[in-house]
């Protein structure tokens, strides 16, 4: 990540983590009203590989100590993080928007990062609409081929993304790298809402798989046909074990073969 010293993004995610350590020191859960269920520090919710992997993960740096619930078998947990606190308790916290617009709409843990791998089975992977390079800067650091492309890259018209570059991410249109990659795996990571770049480039790729991170359909990613498309041609093989998402978010991963 290019940061310079003093970095107000920097100081200000490093201030929220201090003052959720403390905060969380004084009780073990928190009540928000209209809410059955106490929250808890996401931290505590996370396998424990998950936490240990977040712990050196800039984008769960404060989120670690964000309120969060989780839900669902031990098998296929569901971790809910919310971005609020009650509002006798302090300053606001940052948002998802603005976190997400500096990291990613999708959050990352190591359960997904190895889910990704697994599902590759050696092959090279081609992240088509990357924005900021967050989850190709993790996958690159575990070793997995990525071809970050964005139509955007290198350009001032992203309003995905903001400031940030965390790994190359070189400028490509959508379809055009989907159609010209039929040896990689097919990425498409939290894809534009009402833009149809997600089903341009499943409508252009020619691979073997596609791996999908996002909202369900009738949600805020992409559009209904892209959904359609999938479901018409390609079947779902495999869903991430744990699915860790924004309160509200009805995020899925899951990894698709041709029918």
């Amino acid at each position: 990540m290019v940061e310079k010293p003093g970095d107000p993004t920097a100081r200000l995610i490093a201030e929220t983590a201090e003052r959720l350590v403390r905060l969380w020191a004084s009780r073990s859960e928190l009540h928000h009203p209209g809410w059955g269920r106490p929250f808890r520090p996401l931290g505590e919710l996370l396998p424990e590989q998950d936490t240990e992997f977040a712990a050196q993960n800039p984008q769960m740096v404060p989120l670690l100590w964000y309120p969060a619930l989780r839900h669902g078998s031990s098998r296929a947990p569901v971790v809910d993080v919310f971005d609020h606190l009650p509002a006798e308790l302090g300053p606001a916290l940052p948002r998802r928007q603005e976190l997400s617009r500096i990291y990613s709409w999708a959050l990352a843990s190591r359960t997904a990062l190895d889910w990704i791998a697994e599902c590759l089975d050696g092959r090279g992977l081609l992240e088509v609409g990357a924005g900021s390079g967050y989850w190709a800067w993790l996958l690159r650091a575990r070793g997995i081929d990525v071809l970050a492309t964005d139509a955007a890259s290198g350009t001032e018209q992203n309003g995905w993304t903001d400031r940030f570059q965390f790994t190359a991410v070189r400028p490509g249109g959508a379809a055009e790298e989907a159609a010209a990659h039929p040896d990689r795996v097919l990425a498409l990571l939290w894809p534009p809402h009402r833009d149809p770049m997600a089903v341009d480039a499943l409508r252009a790729y020619r691979g073997p798989g596609v791996l999908y991170l996002g909202d369900r359909p009738g949600g805020i990613c992409a559009e209904r046909s892209f959904f359609t498309e999938l479901a018409t041609h390609w079947r779902p093989l495999s869903h991430c074990p744990l699915t860790l998402r924004w309160l509200g978010n009805r995020d899925v991963a899951t990894f698709f073969v041709r029918r």
